[in-house]
Parts: C-alpha cells; structure tokens; sequence
C-alpha cells in the first residue's frame, strides 16, 4: 500500500502506470494533491511506503517532508522532486527519506526498485532496532557477570569484564579497562578491607567463600553483591589467573533486612504490651509466651515452653483452657470470652480473653494464639454497680429512672477534676432539682391514693404533673451529659460499623417517615481511636435530627471517606482546640438529609444549650451541644451547614486510631 502525494495529474497517472508495470510486485495506490490531504490519510490509514512530491500548493521543500515524517514516522518516505539539487537531496536523506528521485530520470523499473528496496531497507531497520532494544533489555536484566584476573609471578597483569558488569554496577569493560583502580573504588569503603583480604587469599593460591558486601553504583546507589571467586591453575599446578563471578543480591539483603526489622519491631511490640501473650501447638504444649505471661506464672521462659495448662493451673480450669483451644482449633474461629484466671499465689482474676488459630503456608491450623489481660478491677467495679442498681430497683417504681441518672451525673461530676462554670451550674441544678422532684412524685402518689374516684378533669391534671415532671428531669439529665468531663473508653473502632449499629437503633423512625436510605461507605476506611457507645449516641442523635427535619418523607444520606485537611478547626467557643492540622489525614463521616434546612439566623443558635424548634415536649435543646461535646472529648470536630442543592449536612472529622510504640 502506497501513499503517493504530487499536485501534478499527469505525473501521478505516470507513476501509477510505472508501479502497474512491475511484473513481481503488485501495489495499492492511494494519490492525493495536497499536504494537508496527505497528513489527514496518515492520521486514519497505515501505508508500506510514502512517495511524496517536495513542493505542493499547501508547503514545499523540506518543510513538507518533516511534516509528513511528524505524522507518520514510522513509514519509509521517497521523495520526488523536479529538481536536481544535490544539497536537498542530502538533506533529505539526513533527515531520515529513504531515496531522493528526479522526476525527468525515473523510469520503470528505477521507481520500482526504489519503491522494492525503500520498504525492504525499512523492514531492516525496523528488525534491527527492535533486536538492539531486545538485546539492551536482556543485558540490563542480567543481574550476575563474571570477570578474570590474569596473573605473573602473583601479581595481576590483565582484567576482564564480562558485558553484564553494566547491568550490576553502571560501569562497561572499557571503562574497567581505562581506570585499572575502579574496581576497588567502587567498593564501599566500609567492605574494602574484606575485599582486599578475599583478593589476598586468592592470590596465595586459596579459595575463600564468597563474601557478600556493598558497592556504589554508577548512578550512586549503594548495591550489595555476592562475589565468588575460584582459582585457575596451569598443568603444573602454578597460579596463573582467577575467575570471579559478581551477582547482585540488592534485593535479597534488602528483603532481609526488612525481615529482620520486622522481626525486631514484632518482638518488641510483643513483649512491651500490657497484655499476656502466649502460644500453643495442636497437642496444647506452649511454644511462646511473653515476658508478661512468664512473670505471671512466675517461671522463666524455658520453664513454660513445652509444658501444657496442666502444669500450671489448677484440672478444672486447665480443661477448660485446653476446650477453648480445641474450639478454635476445629473451627478456625476466633474466641472471644471473660473467664477466671488463677495466678501462682492463689488469687482469682478474671481476664478477657481472645483466641486466634495460627496457620503454616497451606493455610492449615498449626496451633492457636491467646493474648488476655486484667480486668479485674473492671468486674469488680460491674459487679459493684449491679449490685448498687439492684438496691435501686427496690425504690419505687416512679423515682427509680430519676434517681438512677441522678447517681451517675453525680458520680460523673465526682470524678471530674474540674468543670467549667456551666458544668459547676449543672451540678448545683441537678442536686436542687432532685428533691423538690421527688416532693412532687410522693405528693401525686399521696393524692392518686386518697382519692377513690377521680373525675377526668383532676385524673388529666395529674397526668399533665407527671409529664412535667418527667420533661424536667429530662431536662437535667441532658444538662449533666452536657457539662461532665467524660472518661472515654477509646478503642479502635471500625466507623462504618459504628454508624450501621445506629441506623439499625433509629430504623422504625426511618420507616415509619418514609424515609430513603443511602449508605455510602468508603471500603479502605481507617479505624478510629472512639468510645463506641458514645460515638453511637452522636450519630442517634445526627440521624434522628434528619429524619424529624423529613416529616413528608425524603433521602437519607450516610457517606465516610478520607481526606486530607487544609485548615486547622474548633468548636466555635470550644476552650478545647482539636488536634487536627494542616495537612493531617482525617476521617470524615456526613449526614445529608433533604429537608428545608436551618434558617441562618438559628444556625448560629443550634449549639446553645437549650436552644430548640422542635415542639413542647419533643427535645430538650441539648442533643447537639452533648453531640458536640463528645466529639470534642475525642479530639474531633462537628459540624453542621445547610446544602446547597437543600436540606441539612452534619459532619463528623476524627482522626485515624495510631498504635502507640
């Protein structure tokens, strides 16, 4: 297939008659009269060969050739001209044309073997650079390479580099071969006496091992290599030469080397944590343990391996262990549990407990890991606040929840050591309120008691006391939450979890508003340093806000993701800054709902305490600010905006959960 550009009719006609002459070869010609013509053809067809007149309507002289090249340069081009210029022609063909043909001396079967060879010499070339390209990746592959020492009376008197010293370490033999010192120098200079002392050996007719050591490249990176050198003696048994051969192992030593820091960072995590770490095969025996569990049990490391729960605890409890253990085993599920624990000296412990199956390379169970730690001091404290709910329960029905939320606002403000002056107010109005609500709830069960018949009216007035009484507790409970210095319970938390588990607490408000929902979860989502529950109320709170500003139903939106943060932030008022600056990787999660929004002149108000629009008897103003509160006690930051395209967007910024070292 030929591409023959020339503005001349007769000329093309002439050419096409020329190539249709040639009895071995059959052609395709597709003629064109300009430039412009040329480029596009080129730009939507493949051609064997390109003929092509220098001077046309659109651009002459080489100009036109370049063009063409630029378009297709990977086609072989003879040009045509009508003049007999020596300087065009050279230039021409430096440029890159295969032929440069006199149009009043072509003849036959001169254009035909000109067209013949032009595509020949291309496909040459072609082949050519191709293999100069398979060669060059081949040699830069190679990651080993030889070299020999030719040595008189002991001393080297000729080296010899093999072509795959380049790949390893930048350098060709011609350079070896022009500074007879750069084998040495390359060398780092922390190995060159190793080096030397290996040449040294060699050279008393010795053969040493191999030694590993580092060279600097070429390009200026260190390299490590393996070099193995092997002795050459003649028929007597005389020294004569050496062989070495020089592999590179970068990648190898690198990989050990991150092993070995792995390694070092496993056991160091390991045996710095709180928590008793151990490990057992398939018969029970342990395989590992910390030098938490070792000092546990009071023995030494060598005194555990090999020994079962048996030897340690007392048969019913090591039984149970050993159950544990075959549970995990026959599973391959992880065990989850609090159970009793019984040091050397005899006490009982309870410990949380978490059983894993250890697997080999074929995925096959080996044996279990078990990590457990203390929580003593926890159950006693649960077991002390079972027992104090359970003396409550004996109060009466009525004061039970009020005097319940009660104890744990005071006991929160106990532990407190200190409060801001709204927290200080708090404390004083709960404890105010207390008994003149209980005065209240004892007179009402007085009155329910001496009148045998109530007439509807006093009955509806009564009822309308206790609601009141039950909003003003309400109310103090939420002023409590608001103004406590909370101790969170921070764990790695998963977000996207911690949000499923509130939509499925608030899913009969979504049903029963007709309201849409839509998750939009980031999958890669980082875990959080959280208090589970208290990140649970939040979002309870977020998500019921939405749905009530959706009465006639609407779209739920619930999305987490990522990003990078491009300001510093806080609560507006907050004494409390969060820790979050530029530059630092956030998690973000955001609650869309298409209401009508929040007029601006209440989206200044909506954290005040005890600011609502919401209905008598429907909320107490303090759902956002103890909201806003305990985002602020995880180092996070809340807020909320009004969409553009309508309704409400709350957003939730938490950093990323960090191990610490």
């Amino acid at each position: 297939k030929i591409l023959l550009v020339e503005d001349n009719p007769a000329d093309a006609r002439l050419f096409q008659e020329y190539l249709s002459e040639s009895p071995t070869l059959r052609f395709a010609l597709q003629a064109v009269s300009s430039l412009a013509a040329a480029v596009e053809m080129l730009r939507h067809r493949n051609f064997d060969l390109v003929l092509a007149d220098l001077s046309l309507p659109d651009c002459r002289g080489l100009e036109t050739f370049r063009r063409l090249r630029a378009q297709a340069a990977d086609t072989p081009i003879v040009v045509l001209s009508g003049l007999d210029d020596e300087a065009l022609a050279i230039g021409a063909v430096r440029e890159g044309a295969q032929d440069y043909l006199v149009k009043g001396r072509i003849e036959p079967y001169l254009l035909t073997r000109a067209v013949r060879y032009a595509i020949e010499r291309h496909r040459y070339e072609r082949a050519l650079k191709e293999s100069e390209a398979h060669y060059r990746r081949l040699l830069e592959s190679i990651t080993d390479y030889t070299y020999t020492v030719t040595l008189e009376n002991g001393r080297p008197v000729a080296v010899q580099h093999g072509l795959g010293c380049v790949a390893v370490t930048g350098y060709s033999p011609d350079d070896y071969r022009a500074d007879p010192e750069l084998w040495y120098r390359m060398v780092h200079e922390a190995d060159r006496a190793a080096v030397l002392e290996q040449a040294a050996r060699v050279s008393r007719g010795e053969t040493p091992p191999p030694l590993e050591h580092r060279i600097i490249h070429k390009n200026g990176q260190v390299r490590w290599v393996r070099a193995t050198v092997v002795p050459r003696r003649d028929a007597s048994g005389q020294l004569v030469a050496y062989d070495g051969l020089i592999s590179d192992i970068t990648e190898r030593k690198q990989a050990e080397e991150r092993l070995i820091a792995s390694e070092a960072f496993y056991h160091s995590l390991v045996e710095h944590l709180p928590q008793n770490i151990l490990r057992k095969d398939l018969q029970g025996r342990f395989t590992f343990a910390n030098q938490r569990f070792c000092e546990l049990l009071g023995r030494p490391l060598q005194d555990i391996i090999g020994k079962t729960d048996f030897d340690f605890y007392p048969p019913e409890l090591a039984a149970k262990y050993q159950r544990d253990d075959r549970y995990v085993i026959s599973t391959g599920q992880i065990f989850d549990t609090v159970e009793e624990n019984i040091k050397p000296s005899g006490e009982k412990i309870y410990v949380h407990v978490v059983k894993t199956p250890i697997y080999d390379a074929q995925r096959k169970i080996i044996g279990i890991q078990g990590i457990f730690w203390d929580i003593t001091e926890r159950i006693r404290a649960e077991e002390a606040l079972r027992k104090a709910n359970e003396a409550l329960a004996r109060s009466e029905a009525a004061l039970r929840r009020t005097n319940e939320e009660l104890k744990a606002a005071q006991m929160q403000l106990i532990q407190a050591e200190k409060m801001e002056s709204i927290g200080t107010l708090a404390a004083g109005v709960a404890h105010e309120v207390k008994n003149p609500l209980a005065t209240l709830m004892m007179g009402m069960e007085f009155l329910m008691k001496r009148l045998q018949s109530p007439d509807p009216t006093l009955a509806q007035v009564l009822a309308d006391m206790q609601d009141a009484i039950q909003r003003a507790d309400s109310i103090t409970r939420a002023l409590v939450d608001y103004s406590a210095h909370t101790q969170l319970a921070l764990a790695p938390e998963d977000l996207n979890r911690v949000i499923d588990e509130a939509l499925r607490l608030v899913r009969p408000q979504l049903d029963r508003a007709h309201v849409k929902l839509v998750r939009d979860y980031a999958a890669d989502l980082p875990p959080v340093a959280a208090d589970r529950n208290r990140l649970q109320q939040v979002f309870v709170n977020l998500l019921i806000n939405a749905v009530q500003a959706m009465p006639n139903g609407g779209t739920l939106t619930v999305r987490t993701y990522t990003r990078q943060t491009t300001e510093t932030s806080h609560f507006e008022g907050s004494r409390r800054a969060a820790s979050i600056w530029v530059g630092d990787t956030v998690v973000v999660a955001e609650v869309d709902d298409t209401g009508i929004g929040i007029p601006q002149e209440n989206l200044l108000k909506i954290f005040d305490p005890f600011f609502t629009t919401k209905p008598a008897g429907e909320g107490t103003g303090l759902g956002l600010p103890v909201s806003r509160k305990i985002i602020e006690l995880h180092g996070g930051i809340l807020e909320v905006k009004n969409r553009p395209e309508g309704g409400v967007r709350a957003s939730v910024v938490l950093k990323p959960y960090r191990r610490r070292v």
